[in-house]
């Protein structure tokens, strides 16, 4: 993610945010925070209750929903590939906290 954060726009607390944070944290605009928990939502559950779903709809067109769906989609795939085929981690990479 430290490669790729500069060039996406991220900032420092951000790229912290998104490794330690949440959604909440003041670094996001009402359309990131929107989107993360999305994101969080997806990976937690593999759903989206209905409270975000109205969020989701106020802020982006139906679309941009499907296609954020999917792009979610492909991200989880590629975890599944990076992290079954045991592939080695960027060495600069901001690392998540350890869930054990």
């Amino acid at each position: 993610m430290t490669l790729f954060a500069a060039r996406a726009g991220l900032s420092p607390a951000q790229v912290t945010s998104l490794t330690t944070g949440s959604a909440d944290d003041g670094c996001w605009s009402a359309e990131e925070r929107c989107l993360l928990r999305m994101c969080d939502a997806l990976h937690r559950d593999c759903s989206i209750d209905d409270d975000l779903w109205d969020a989701l709809r106020s802020t982006f067109s139906e679309e941009a929903i499907l296609e954020l769906l999917m792009l979610a989609g492909f991200y989880r795939t590629v975890s599944y590939l990076t992290n079954a085929l045991r592939l080695p981690l960027e060495p600069d990479a901001a690392r998540f906290p350890s869930r054990c």
